[in-house]
């Protein structure tokens, strides 16, 4: 092994899981009642790196790579199997706040320290029986089975998410939290990574130290910038569960989440009557431009159309098959083609500006999602 590659590998990746450590764990945040689950959610992640860190010391300091090989890949694995709960159980508390509960918390630990038992029973007392690289592959399945499952129960809940913040806001809020996404994706590869970097030859585990340094920037990056938007997407996030009616059993609610489905269509049916009402209301609505005010939600609308956001959500989603936000979009793109049509002397920035869109790149990547080109081409080829 180059032995000293791999200490000072060891030594950067501790001192920066070490801050960054602290810096969840300790870090100030806003006072209000609204980032208590972030809080807990950093306070997750620091536990997470924490529990790392301890295993770089060991390594770092006892090098069981050198001493007993197959023992430092049991401990490898022990050590994320926790962090798998940790890391999966932060994200999940940024996209539900009521995840981490008292019984789930212990049901994981019990868990956690199964696998742990479970593996040092048989390597003290079955590996006399067992190849010996068999037991740590076989155990390597276990918890990249593990670890998959709590992957996408994440993804589940990223999607409902991405949802509630497109049946709210006018724009793409669920831009916000999309690194979420990236970070599990990454941690998946990461982790398999991880895995197979520690059944490698010893002269190449200096790899497996150094490549997790990028991965912990990002998420220390990530969560120091989601804390601009937290408020913005938890206030969202928790205007939409307030509508959700409460499902009786895990089972049920697991359904829910896997269909994508934030608020059951069923509770919220209207009338006939009440249909046609609301369907008058949206079209004066519409008829008043209001959809070209920008940074519209579907609160603001309730508000002018003198309903609320579970009828206008209902309708919009039955009616349209779609979400408030490419609803809200679909009306903005055709006002910003008429004004292109009708005002041709109109720069782009300006129909963007008066079509309701609070950004020009987004105006104009939404613009070629829906058209298939950018709106200068599109005007184009209307005057040519």
């Amino acid at each position: 092994m180059e032995i000293h590659i791999y200490h000072y590998a060891l030594c950067v990746s501790l001192t920066l899981m070490i801050f960054f450590s602290y810096r969840f764990i300790f870090g100030r945040l806003p006072e209000k009642s609204i980032y208590q689950p972030y809080r807990i959610s950093r306070g997750l992640m620091g536990a997470a790196l924490l529990n790392l860190s301890a295993n770089y010391s060991i390594h770092f300091f006892f090098t069981p790579r050198l001493e007993d090989p197959v023992n430092a890949i049991l401990l490898n694995l022990c050590t994320y199997w926790l962090a798998v709960w940790l890391f999966g159980s932060a994200l999940m508390m940024l996209l539900n706040k009521n995840y981490v509960t008292r019984k789930r918390f212990l049901s994981h630990i019990a868990g956690w320290l199964l696998y742990c038992l479970t593996t040092h029973i048989l390597w003290r007392y079955g590996s006399d029986n067992l190849p010996h690289m068999a037991l740590p592959i076989i155990l390597a399945v276990v918890f990249l089975t593990y670890a998959v499952r709590v992957a996408r129960r994440v993804f589940i809940t990223f999607r409902k998410a991405t949802l509630m913040l497109d049946n709210y806001y006018s724009e793409d809020a669920a831009v916000y939290i999309r690194w979420m996404s990236v970070f599990t994706y990454w941690a998946i590869i990461f982790g398999v990574g991880q895995g197979v970097f520690t059944f490698v030859p010893d002269r190449f585990v200096y790899i497996w130290i150094i490549s997790a340094i990028p991965f912990y920037i990002y998420l220390y990056v990530s969560y120091t910038n989601y804390l601009l938007f937290y408020e913005q997407v938890a206030g969202a996030i928790n205007a939409e569960e307030e509508i959700v009616p409460q499902l009786d059993t895990e089972e049920q609610r697991q359904e829910d989440m896997e269909t994508s489905n934030p608020a059951n269509p069923s509770s919220r049916k209207m009338s006939k009557v009440q249909e046609q009402i609301l369907e008058k209301k949206i079209e004066e609505w519409i008829t008043n431009k209001e959809f070209t005010k920008g940074g519209i939600t579907i609160e603001d609308m309730a508000r002018n159309t003198g309903t609320n956001r579970t009828y206008i959500s209902y309708f919009v989603n039955t009616r349209y098959s779609t979400s408030f936000r490419d609803w809200v979009n679909r009306l903005r793109l055709e006002y910003a083609k008429q004004l292109m049509k009708e005002k041709p002397e109109l720069s782009i920035t300006e129909v963007a500006t008066q079509a309701g869109y609070l950004s020009l790149s987004y105006f104009i990547r939404t613009f070629k999602e829906y058209e298939g080109v950018t709106p200068g081409r599109w005007e184009k080829k209307q005057l040519s």
